[in-house]
């Protein structure tokens, strides 16, 4: 792909983030990742999509690997009804925090259109055509890529020039 200075201008952006205040349950996994694991959490987000909660630990990218480690035993204790965890980096680039939600994935491409009807950028994440790889990014009924976009709208802000975004999935040849 041909890259433009328009796209590294939006995909290079500086990012603030935005927690909402913690409820209390919020609070007790704060504590409860502690004490597992001894490494203090930047940010917890919770949200919930279509009956699930996905829950956000993001941690300073310094101490991801360490607490990756713990991820299995995290998922096991709690109670994971209709629960998604998931550690990610915190990273303060666009590009970067892109690529910190998909760790585990293959990207093989980003493109950037702009939709003028809804005034905002749509960032196609492309996958090659190996459709297990783009149903993990899009997860069960489209709920991760959901989450994905829920948390840009309520939790993320751009520096300098608010952008708003669309956070979209494809597989490619």
């Amino acid at each position: 792909m041909f890259y433009t200075i328009l796209e590294d201008l939006i995909l290079y952006q500086q990012l603030a983030f935005k927690p909402s205040k913690y409820s209390n349950y919020e609070l007790k996994l704060f504590k409860y990742f502690y004490d597992k694991t001894q490494i203090d959490l930047s940010f917890l987000i919770i949200m919930k999509i279509e009956g699930v909660d996905f829950i956000f630990l993001f941690v300073k990218q310094d101490k991801y690997f360490e607490a990756r480690s713990y991820l299995k035993s995290i998922r096991h204790q709690i109670n994971l009804v209709n629960k998604k965890v998931m550690i990610i980096r915190v990273d303060n680039i666009l590009i970067n925090l892109i690529f910190n939600l998909f760790p585990d994935l293959c990207i093989h491409d980003i493109e950037i259109e702009t939709n003028n009807l809804k005034r905002r950028y749509e960032i196609s994440i492309c996958f090659l055509n190996d459709l297990n790889t783009y149903h993990i990014a899009v997860g069960q009924n489209g709920r991760y890529i959901k989450a994905i976009n829920k948390f840009f709208d309520n939790h993320i802000s751009f520096k300098n020039v608010n952008t708003p975004l669309t956070i979209k999935c494809k597989a490619v040849n």
